[in-house]
């Protein structure tokens, strides 16, 4: 049965807005309920009975899946609602790795149904901490040593499980300097009022063509300063099959 307007208008006069909202609601019905084989054009198909249903939408990961793709994310919720961290001592000369490390909770899991492109959205603010390690000169580390960089990851997942070198998208890496300038113009130091120019939002996007699988994409880290927090972050994603 053909969509049926419940309110219907002479020209001329005013419309009511309970009668417009009483046609879209029972155009949602329609659409969601209603829509018949007599009502869809058959040669040549103008949509299938799959394209005709709600996208499903996972609450904990923010993700919402149709029968065209995926959309959503995850963020931080606002400055240190769920902040995050890196650190040397996981990533970096502490730790004796110079593998890329995930950035704990900014990360997706997605299982692409079909072939399709895959934009990946990402963001963060960090404020790279005080670090009195590897001093050059007046307790101030070299600059090589005190810089903490984040970077994209994407890869499949059965390609990263007991890996511990994310595959790091390097080439899109941001790092953020501490005891850059810092609060003070007579005392920089490490153990001293330390930087605020080292905070700052670093953003980006990622476009890849993928095919059928799991894919993991997030935020990974390498880190040569003590202790980095990531105060705001933000991951997301649109998939669209073809």
């Amino acid at each position: 049965m053909a969509y049926t307007p419940p309110n219907g208008f002479a020209p001329g006069t005013l419309c009511n807005s309970a009668d417009i909202q009483g046609n879209f609601d029972a155009l949602k019905v329609y659409l969601h309920e209603g829509v018949g084989s007599p009502d869809l054009q058959n040669t040549p198909a103008w949509v299938e009975a799959q394209h005709v249903q709600s996208p499903r939408f996972n609450a904990y990961t923010g993700l919402q899946h149709g029968a065209t793709g995926y959309q959503g994310g995850q963020s931080s919720g606002g400055p240190l609602v769920r902040a995050t961290f890196t650190s040397s001592f996981l990533s970096g000369a502490k730790s004796g790795s110079q593998d890329w490390i995930p950035v704990p909770q900014a990360a997706l899991r997605i299982r692409v149904m079909e072939p399709g492109t895959l934009v990946f959205h990402y963001s963060w603010e960090m404020a790279a901490g005080p670090d009195n390690g590897y001093s050059t000169s007046a307790s101030l580390p070299a600059p090589v040593d005190r810089v903490a960089f984040v970077a994209p990851y994407f890869a499949g997942y059965s390609t990263i499980q007991g890996q511990t070198d994310l595959p790091a998208l390097t080439q899109q890496g941001q790092e953020v300097l501490n005891n850059n300038n810092g609060w003070s113009g007579t005392n920089k130091s490490p153990t001293s009022p330390y930087e605020i120019v080292g905070w700052g939002t670093r953003c980006g996007t990622h476009t890849a063509y993928v095919g059928v699988g799991d894919y993991v994409i997030g935020l990974c880290s390498f880190s040569e300063v003590d202790r980095v927090v990531l105060v705001n972050w933000s991951v997301a994603v649109e998939m669209y099959y073809l």
